[in-house]
Protein backbone atom coordinates (compact mmCIF):
# COMPACT_ATOMS: atom_id res chain seq x y z
CA UNK A 1 0.00 0.00 0.00
CA UNK A 2 1.26 3.50 -0.83
CA UNK A 3 1.43 6.47 1.19
CA UNK A 4 -1.35 8.54 1.21
CA UNK A 5 -1.33 11.50 -1.03
CA UNK A 6 -1.52 15.58 0.54
CA UNK A 7 -5.02 15.30 -0.97
CA UNK A 8 -5.91 12.22 0.70
CA UNK A 9 -5.01 13.75 3.81
CA UNK A 10 -6.82 16.80 3.16
CA UNK A 11 -9.89 14.88 2.34
CA UNK A 12 -9.88 12.86 5.27
CA UNK A 13 -9.46 16.25 7.44
CA UNK A 14 -12.58 17.90 5.88
CA UNK A 15 -14.45 14.27 6.39
CA UNK A 16 -13.72 14.41 9.94
CA UNK A 17 -14.74 18.16 9.85
CA UNK A 18 -18.06 17.53 8.50
CA UNK A 19 -18.47 14.75 11.29
CA UNK A 20 -17.71 17.60 13.95
CA UNK A 21 -20.01 19.98 12.43
CA UNK A 22 -23.12 16.91 12.26
CA UNK A 23 -22.30 15.85 15.85
CA UNK A 24 -21.78 19.54 17.23
CA UNK A 25 -25.03 20.66 15.30
CA UNK A 26 -26.97 17.15 17.09
CA UNK A 27 -25.62 18.39 20.68
CA UNK A 28 -26.79 22.48 19.86
CA UNK A 29 -30.07 21.27 18.79
CA UNK A 30 -30.94 20.11 22.35
CA UNK A 31 -32.59 16.64 21.07
CA UNK A 32 -31.28 13.46 21.96
CA UNK A 33 -31.16 10.75 19.40
CA UNK A 34 -33.75 7.58 19.63
CA UNK A 35 -31.20 5.10 20.74
CA UNK A 36 -29.35 8.12 23.29
CA UNK A 37 -30.07 9.81 26.17
CA UNK A 38 -28.66 12.50 28.22
CA UNK A 39 -26.81 11.86 31.39
CA UNK A 40 -26.53 14.46 34.04
CA UNK A 41 -23.83 15.58 35.17
CA UNK A 42 -21.27 15.71 31.50
CA UNK A 43 -19.71 18.71 30.20
CA UNK A 44 -22.45 19.88 27.57
CA UNK A 45 -24.64 20.30 31.03
CA UNK A 46 -22.00 22.06 32.88
CA UNK A 47 -21.06 24.35 30.86
CA UNK A 48 -24.84 25.58 30.02
CA UNK A 49 -25.18 24.21 26.66
CA UNK A 50 -27.98 22.10 25.44
CA UNK A 51 -26.76 18.60 26.57
CA UNK A 52 -26.90 16.28 23.79
CA UNK A 53 -27.20 12.31 23.87
CA UNK A 54 -23.84 11.09 25.79
CA UNK A 55 -22.89 9.00 22.76
CA UNK A 56 -22.77 11.79 20.59
CA UNK A 57 -21.10 14.02 23.17
CA UNK A 58 -18.72 11.32 23.13
CA UNK A 59 -18.39 10.77 19.58
CA UNK A 60 -17.95 14.05 19.37
CA UNK A 61 -14.90 14.49 21.69
CA UNK A 62 -12.98 12.01 19.92
CA UNK A 63 -13.29 13.57 16.75
CA UNK A 64 -12.28 16.34 17.41
CA UNK A 65 -8.90 14.53 18.87
CA UNK A 66 -8.66 12.45 15.90
CA UNK A 67 -9.13 15.61 13.70
CA UNK A 68 -6.26 17.74 15.37
CA UNK A 69 -3.70 14.92 16.23
CA UNK A 70 -4.20 13.55 11.79
CA UNK A 71 -3.62 17.67 11.33
CA UNK A 72 -0.59 18.34 13.35
CA UNK A 73 0.70 14.33 11.90
CA UNK A 74 0.23 15.66 8.47
CA UNK A 75 1.15 19.07 8.22
CA UNK A 76 3.24 19.42 11.71
CA UNK A 77 1.37 22.89 12.53
CA UNK A 78 0.71 23.25 15.91
CA UNK A 79 -2.66 25.24 17.11
CA UNK A 80 -2.65 28.51 19.44
CA UNK A 81 -2.61 27.80 22.85
CA UNK A 82 -3.19 24.62 24.26
CA UNK A 83 -0.63 22.33 22.45
CA UNK A 84 -2.43 19.31 20.13
CA UNK A 85 -1.43 16.05 22.58
CA UNK A 86 -2.99 18.38 25.71
CA UNK A 87 -5.72 18.75 23.62
CA UNK A 88 -6.26 14.94 22.67
CA UNK A 89 -5.64 13.78 26.13
CA UNK A 90 -8.15 15.96 27.63
CA UNK A 91 -10.88 15.59 24.35
CA UNK A 92 -10.05 11.33 24.56
CA UNK A 93 -10.14 11.07 28.65
CA UNK A 94 -13.66 13.25 27.80
CA UNK A 95 -14.95 10.95 25.67
CA UNK A 96 -13.74 7.90 27.69
CA UNK A 97 -15.78 9.52 30.50
CA UNK A 98 -18.48 9.73 28.85
CA UNK A 99 -18.74 6.22 27.54
CA UNK A 100 -17.83 5.27 31.17
CA UNK A 101 -20.95 7.32 32.58
CA UNK A 102 -23.25 5.41 29.90
CA UNK A 103 -22.26 2.20 30.24
CA UNK A 104 -22.68 2.44 34.38
CA UNK A 105 -25.97 4.46 33.97
CA UNK A 106 -27.41 1.66 31.69
CA UNK A 107 -25.84 -1.16 33.52
CA UNK A 108 -27.74 0.76 36.74
CA UNK A 109 -30.71 1.05 34.68
CA UNK A 110 -30.90 -2.85 33.83
CA UNK A 111 -30.34 -4.06 37.04
CA UNK A 112 -32.88 -2.13 38.54
CA UNK A 113 -35.59 -3.31 36.26
CA UNK A 114 -34.66 -6.77 37.13
CA UNK A 115 -37.74 -8.03 39.37
CA UNK A 116 -36.16 -9.10 42.99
Amino acid sequence: MERPTPQEWDDVLAMLTEVERTLVASVDSGVVEDHDHHVLGLPSGIEGAAPGGARIEAALHAVMSARHLVQQAVRGKELPGVPILDRAQKDLAIAGGYVATVRTTELDRRVNRRPR
